[in-house]
């Protein structure tokens, strides 16, 4: 699933799982909206998503 910054105008840092890299990346969270790829941090990430790497 793609990274979704949402709707909103909030600058919340976080992080996504890229699959094409296999790895977590950061971006700007928007506050609202978005999907389910949005991790408050790289080690959340690596957790949820380091077993499809």
């Amino acid at each position: 699933m793609p990274k979704e910054s949402g709707m909103c105008l909030a600058y919340m840092p976080r992080f996504y799982f890229d699959v094409s890299e296999s790895t977590c990346k950061p971006f700007i969270f928007g506050g609202c909206g978005g999907n389910a790829n949005n991790f408050k941090s790289y080690l959340e990430c690596e957790r949820a998503c380091g077993p499809f790497n």
